[in-house]
């Protein structure tokens, strides 16, 4: 029994871990230049098809 509850907090332990490397609000420093570069886009920014009205603006 003991080592089942063992093997349980290392599993735990493993799922903190990774629930921590996940979490974007603890996230402070971009992983690489492109996502340093990169700006967010809204949903409307997103991409949209090509109309005159629009060409004309």
């Amino acid at each position: 029994m003991n080592n089942a509850s063992n093997e349980l907090d290392e599993q735990e332990q493993e799922i903190q871990e990774l629930a921590a490397d996940i979490n974007p609000s603890e996230e402070t420093t971009p992983d690489s230049l492109a996502e340093a570069t990169t700006a967010p886009l809204a949903d409307n920014e997103l991409g949209d098809n090509a109309t005159n009205d629009k060409a004309k603006k």
